[in-house]
């Protein structure tokens, strides 16, 4: 198990979906924050200073999560807080033909994963966005 006192905030305004992430997050021993919204969730992350945030990009608009990771990393630097992002794309966007690896170019995340996740690959991320084997 990881060490307990990680903290990680989740973000997405679908509350199954916090609810998933919390589950998944908790049985490998992370302590696990939630919200349904991004000015909750800067309320949850100033004030418990999570070791990692993961959100949804389509929440209220389509780039509030953009905008909050965005947010975070002019907060706090390229070595502050990890941030992965766990979103569908939208039907509309793949054929275009960007690969996720072109919009890491902009989007202010460590991680993007696409939705549905396969809950042993979040696991996996996480532990490579802590630090931890």
């Amino acid at each position: 198990m990881s060490n307990p006192k990680k903290t990680i905030l989740a973000i997405d305004d679908d509350p199954e979906i916090c609810e998933a992430l919390s589950t998944i997050l908790a049985q490998s021993g992370y302590r696990v924050l939630t919200a349904t919204d991004t000015t909750n969730g800067y309320r949850i992350f100033e004030e418990h200073h999570p070791d990692l945030v993961i959100l949804d990009i389509m929440m209220a608009t389509m780039d509030e999560g953009l905008r909050f990771a965005e947010r975070i990393k002019k907060k706090e630097g390229i070595w502050g807080v990890p941030i992965m992002i766990v979103s569908g794309r939208p039907a509309a966007e793949k054929p275009y033909g960007r690969t996720i690896e072109e919009d890491m170019e902009w989007i202010k995340a460590d991680i993007f994963m696409e939705k549905p996740v396969d809950p042993q690959d979040l696991i996996n991320n996480v532990k490579k966005l802590l630090k931890e084997s």
